[in-house]
């Protein structure tokens, strides 16, 4: 009896887990800083040049955000 409730709880586990990741979209991104970042700009804030102090590609991508070298050229693809 203690083995079927055991049971019923793993199924009942597996089944949130695999509904609940469909609707999750979680991305994990590395702690560092870009150097060659000199400004960047983001969909939410139009064409405002933002100055991030550290910040790098995939940080800038989950937040809408494009970063930007000193000469003007995009950094991330």
């Amino acid at each position: 009896m203690g083995s079927n409730k055991v049971g019923v709880i793993t199924l009942l586990l597996l089944c949130v887990f695999l509904v609940g990741s469909n609707y999750v979209e979680a991305q994990i991104c590395p702690q560092f800083c870009e150097p060659n970042v000199d400004y960047m700009t983001c969909s939410s804030s139009g064409s405002t040049i933002l100055r991030p102090t550290c910040i790098n590609c995939c940080q800038a991508r989950g937040r809408g955000c494009q970063l930007f070298r000193r000469d003007g050229s995009a950094l991330c693809n």
